[in-house]
């Protein structure tokens, strides 16, 4: 079965120009791996310290969209609403579109005293 890694660099290939070492591929693939997870799990836990989580099988899926768009953002990034010819675009704080974001429903929970 294909990791989250192999399927993420099915979708995003390897491209020189971009790139310049497959090695700073790589990197980047690990990294928007890494940042979609901690989305994932910081939306999903809201009040629970998830730095020892790992995001639920389930969201798989969601987490490689993530990581697309997480990919794609370009001057658009950190707009709210946009429209243009008909086509808009709505982000959310992250620069990730709300369509994606709503996929994520938080766990109700309340905060923890630590003391």
């Amino acid at each position: 079965m294909a990791t989250q890694f192999d399927k993420l660099k099915k979708r995003l290939p390897y491209d020189e120009d971009i790139f310049v070492k497959y090695d700073n591929y790589l990197a980047v693939l690990h990294d928007l791996l890494e940042d979609s997870e901690s989305i994932a799990l910081e939306t999903l836990y809201p009040y629970e310290d998830t730095s020892e989580m790992s995001l639920p099988k389930q969201y798989n899926n969601w987490q490689i969209r993530c990581c697309l768009e997480l990919y794609h953002l370009n001057g658009k990034a950190g707009l709210s609403n946009y429209a243009e010819n008909g086509i808009s675009w709505s982000k959310l704080t992250d620069g990730l579109s709300i369509q994606l974001m709503n996929k994520l429903t938080s766990k109700v929970g309340v905060p923890k005293n630590e003391w």
